[in-house]
């Protein structure tokens, strides 16, 4: 019989076209290491930066982005025809300095130059007369390097250095711009989940779709048609959530998209869904189990008690994907400083560690093995040195326990060490994600029987068909199958339909919890 295939599938929804972008109309998209380009430029991510009038008269500064490197201090000046003029002018200016041009002519040129600010270079002052001097004095003005009474004074030397400062300012702007940070935060994310899992396994798949969070119910209602023939085996949903009714509001329907599907999705909580502003204030919650039962919360427990809830994970702590640029982090065709880190969303992290999990194990669900499933090579935050982090903050590990009770997943850190992982898990209803992860992956396994075992199979003969299907699916993962398997199949209905029970236990190796798993299908 043919071997059952079912590859481990990320769906990604991400802010890919700004937090401010329009409804997909379109498929998810495929994206590999090698086609990242290819699928930005197929999207078109474009970013609208306000710039003051006195760095750019225009004022609002268009951003097209169409590689990831798009995105770095360096590809702007290049490929920006606002800062790319800017830097045309600075190079000119430089090479009319070495031509010893007048300052009128360099002024006459410069005012000529397309939506450059005001830039002046002054004339030098003429030296006073100077007194008769001696003849020894003039033999040695014969051999000394004259001065250019007519050249460009010092301040007109520095005009160069204006049009610096003008680039640099206009580039922290840029840095500084939300929507911008956002773009980069989640292409960023993107990459690298695809680097985690590059050359660990051709069995995992992913794909993407832009969406945001004025986009995202209308999204989630278009995707639920798209792929319910190809089901992801988990979503990542890359956008914040806090727990105002309508963040709630959109969390529900998350978790009932992921229901529709029986497929995990992954999201990610800030600060303030604690009403709190950093991580740093948490240490006031004495209690998060506790704080989270009083009535601000309400509509979180009542998310929590929802039969949805259990197909819903939630994140926090975001985490580092590069250094700021800086001392750090130095871009080559001019110094620029960023101020603050730029930080990548936690659900990145979980999908790289259960990508990871999929290529060690042939199972997506021992990524809290945290010893040998991390994300590694991580820029550290030297915010604080004597504790520097690639996360925005350490959670020991009572705090941590605090969460997982509260149905938040924290990310976690050391202090001094370039990981990040994930000790333990849950998922909004209190349930295991392992768990909910095998759930999924049976069930697509199933489904794939159902569509390719041959049709009109009943009682003894499907019976058997599916054993072997789950020795061979079982083999493929590199597991062992499991230790209890119970396959009993009913006689047909009267519309034909046969009633498929399916109880196993999984193995410690592949469920460290031992949960049996109960499904029933109508074949």
């Amino acid at each position: 019989m043919k071997v059952p295939f079912v590859p481990l599938k990320i769906l990604a929804l991400a802010p890919f076209l700004g937090p401010d972008g329009p409804a997909w109309g379109k498929g998810p998209l495929g994206v590999d290491p090698t086609n990242v380009d290819q699928v930005i430029e197929e999207i078109g991510p474009t970013c609208t930066v306000p710039i003051p009038g006195d760095l750019y008269p225009e004022g609002n500064l268009e951003i097209p982005l169409r590689r990831l490197r798009d995105f770095h201090p360096d590809s702007l000046l290049q490929n920006s025809p606002v800062l790319g003029n800017l830097w045309a002018a600075k190079t000119w200016l430089e090479e009319a300095r070495r031509k010893n041009l007048s300052p009128h002519e360099i002024n006459a040129r410069l005012a000529q130059w397309p939506n450059l600010p005001p830039i002046r270079v002054e004339t030098a002052p003429k030296r006073p007369r100077e007194a008769p001097r001696e003849p020894l004095d003039k033999i040695l003005d014969m051999v000394a390097v004259p001065d250019k009474e007519s050249g460009v004074s010092s301040e007109g030397q520095e005009a160069t250095g204006r049009i610096d400062d003008i680039l640099k300012q206009i580039l922290r702007h840029i840095f500084l711009d939300e929507s911008f940070r956002t773009l980069e935060a989640s292409w960023r994310g993107l990459n690298l989940l695809l680097r985690q899992l590059d050359n660990r396994s051709s069995d995992v798949r992913i794909e993407i779709v832009p969406v945001s969070p004025d986009s995202l119910d209308e999204t989630l209602g278009a995707l639920t048609a798209e792929v319910i023939d190809e089901l992801p085996s988990v979503v990542l949903v890359d956008l914040p959530f806090d727990s105002t009714p309508r963040s709630l509001e959109l969390l529900h329907r998350v978790a009932q998209f992921s229901e529709t599907l029986l497929v995990p999705a992954i999201t990610w909580i800030r600060p303030a869904f604690f009403h709190i502003d950093t991580w740093r204030d948490i240490k006031k919650l004495s209690f998060v189990p506790h704080y989270l039962e009083e009535p601000p919360f309400a509509k979180w427990q009542s998310l929590k008690r929802a039969p949805a809830a259990r197909w819903l994970a939630v994140t926090c702590n975001r985490f580092l994907a590069r250094y700021p640029y800086g001392k750090d982090n130095t871009p080559r065709r001019m110094y620029f400083e960023e101020h603050g880190p730029l930080w990548i969303s936690p659900v990145w992290a979980l999908g790289s560690l259960i990508g990871q999990s999929f290529a060690e194990t042939g199972w997506p669900t021992r990524f809290t093995d945290w010893q040998r499933i991390r994300i590694e090579d991580l820029p550290l935050n030297t915010e604080d040195p004597k504790r520097p982090l690639p996360t925005e903050a350490y959670f020991d590990r009572d705090r941590m326990d605090q969460l997982i009770r509260s149905g938040i997943i924290p990310l976690a850190s050391v202090g001094g060490k370039d990981i990040a992982f994930v000790p333990d898990e849950t998922t909004t209803g209190g349930v295991s994600l392992c768990y909910q992860l095998v759930v999924s992956r049976i069930t697509q396994f199933i489904l794939w029987c159902r569509d390719h075992l041959e049709k009109g199979m009943k009682g003894e003969d499907l019976e058997v068909e599916l054993r072997q299907a789950f020795g061979a699916f079982w083999e493929r993962t590199g597991q062992q199958g499991p230790e209890d398997l119970s396959i009993s199949v009913g006689k047909p209905a009267p519309d034909g339909r046969i009633a498929v029970r399916i109880l196993l236990e999984p193995s410690r190796e592949i469920l460290p919890s031992r949960e049996k798993v109960e499904l029933d299908f109508s074949w």
